[in-house]
């Protein structure tokens, strides 16, 4: 290696380090998402019962089994929930490598800061859901089908192309068995594959090719059979158990197409064509502009890596935009080759490789630091300041730390006067029985959806659900009387961004602050307690 080289890999490893340390700093400091808690008390009933039973609401089994293990090795903490969503999200960055001959080494360093501090990749490796699994077993996918090409290039046949082919079959079924837009994802490859081979023209003479028991289009074949039997078989033991269940595998999928089908027509979670935009444009703004200058550039050079990165992020970006469940999460998914694309492009910049002329590369130059620094900014303060300030579009919804974190400690300090965790609990709301299952897991005498009317409202800690139409704590309140003390607070909270906004969302109180001219939306909640008198 040249000097350049040596500084080059010097500086991958400290962006490596940097990664893991910033996935890993203080990861249990947030309290759980309401998403979180959900897929949280799911894993923690695998990992202490054993039981566990496939919804598409709350996706795949991947991610509960992985993490019960965890939970058997480090219990059952918000820790060892984000674990694994950190080291995966650290992970990715070890996948670039493989990619240096396409991206080029200073495109493998750029693209691994913007992996290691995007707001998106950053914030979505320290929660406890699916989509940065699915991040890394696409990019692993990626990987293997490009070691795989290379192979089919090479001189000779080498054993390699059917490592790369599992090793892809694992990713494809894992990704299966985590979310159920990993059927995106294999579409969208299968698309972009049926149009490569149209464009080439590889479907000229392949009938008389298997005629003719032609060696080269018989291994194909062969191999094309070997990964789809491999993914079927993966993903069939992900679901069943067992080693080939095609009625259980079939009930799984049309389950879950069905589900998110049903999910798209009532609109569940709706949102404008341009919902993704705004929320890349503010907190990865150099990856949106250099990745979009990225998409042209290749084109153009007929780069077919390239050009499939850039039909990777389009589809996406066109597919999500579409499907009415619109969540922040999922804007991973065309980040992700926007992400290869302009570390690539960047890198070719600065190298002067493209761009001749001096003024428009000082130009960009310049844009790149600014907006970088913005980027870093962004990160830094969403990740480990404003984490629960759901101005941010990335959070969606979250709870007020120190009101929610003083609700949890007044739960644990009014049962330690009574029988510990065996101090009952009463739960008088059937909508904040997902929220609490997982805080109150440990806890075995929890009654829930109790009437605030009933006679039986009488247990040391009682929650209660606080809506504008009925006041229900004040009429619990009453009921009580004054033995019993009152805390309020808010389980969640939140913003609907509308387009009336935008010239708030450009004001600096808001581009630095995330400071919004109106209060937010909350699911308020009151804990009575009743401690004991000395």
């Amino acid at each position: 290696m040249n000097k350049k080289d040596i500084v080059l890999v010097f500086v991958f490893i400290l962006i490596v380090a940097l990664a893991f340390f910033l996935r890993f700093y203080h990861l249990d400091e947030r309290v759980f998402h309401h998403d979180e808690s959900a897929v949280g008390y799911f894993t923690y009933k695998l990992f202490n019962d054993g039981t566990y039973s496939y919804d598409p609401a709350f996706h795949g089994p991947f991610m509960y089994y992985v993490t019960s293990e965890i939970y058997r090795h480090y219990g059952d903490t918000i820790y060892a929930s984000r674990l694994l969503p950190a080291v995966f999200g650290g992970a990715m960055l070890f996948l670039l490598v493989p990619l240096r001959k396409y991206i080029g080494k200073s495109g493998v360093v750029i693209s691994a800061f913007f992996f290691a501090l995007s707001s998106s990749f950053l914030y979505y490796s320290r929660f406890y859901r699916e989509d940065i699994f699915i991040s890394f077993f696409t990019l692993l996918a990626l990987v293997c089908a490009v070691k795989y090409a290379e192979g089919l290039a090479g001189k000779g046949y080498s054993i390699l192309r059917i490592f790369y082919l599992f090793i892809g079959a694992v990713a494809l079924a894992s990704m299966a068995a985590l979310k159920e837009n990993a059927y995106i994802i294999m579409a969208l490859m299968v698309l972009f594959l049926i149009l490569f081979i149209v464009r080439e023209r590889w479907y000229r003479g392949l009938i008389a090719k298997i005629r003719n028991r032609d060696t080269g289009t018989l291994i194909l074949i062969a191999e094309g059979s070997f990964i789809i039997s491999a993914v079927l078989v993966i993903f069939s033991l992900y679901y069943t158990g067992k080693l080939l269940d095609l009625n259980g595998t079939q009930a799984a999928f049309v389950k879950a197409v069905s589900h998110w089908y049903q999910m798209h027509s009532i609109q569940r979670i709706g949102g404008p064509l341009y919902f993704y935009i705004p929320i890349i444009a503010l907190y990865e703004l150099p990856v949106l502009v250099f990745g979009i200058a990225g998409i042209f550039h290749y084109y153009r050079k007929n780069a077919i890596l390239m050009i499939f990165l850039g039909y990777w992020a389009m589809a996406n970006l066109i597919v999500y935009s579409y499907i009415q469940e619109k969540v922040p999460w999922l804007v991973l998914n065309p980040l992700l080759p926007l992400v290869l694309i302009a570390g690539a492009y960047i890198g070719e910049v600065l190298s002067g490789k493209i761009i001749y002329n001096p003024k428009v590369r000082a130009a960009a130059v310049v844009f790149l630091v600014v907006s970088s620094s913005y980027f870093v900014y962004s990160s830094i303060f969403l990740n480990y300041y404003g984490y629960t300030n759901t101005a941010g579009p990335l959070i969606q919804a979250a709870q007020p730390p120190q009101r929610f974190s003083e609700f949890l400690g007044k739960i644990a300090e009014t049962s330690r006067q009574y029988r510990n965790q065996s101090t009952e609990v009463q739960v008088a709301d059937d909508g904040i029985e997902t929220q609490f299952l997982w805080y109150l897991r440990h806890y075995p005498n929890v009654k829930w959806k109790v009437n605030i009317d009933s006679a039986e409202l009488n247990a040391p800690l009682i929650v209660v659900k606080d809506t504008d139409e009925l006041h229900e704590p004040d009429i619990v309140q009453e009921r009580l009387g004054s033995e019993y003390k009152r805390l309020d607070s808010a389980k969640m909270s939140w913003y609907w961004f509308t387009f009336e906004d935008i010239p708030h969302y450009l004001s600096p109180d808001y581009l630095l602050f995330r400071k919004m001219n109106v209060p937010p939306g909350e699911a308020r909640v009151t804990l009575f307690y009743k401690p004991k008198i000395e």
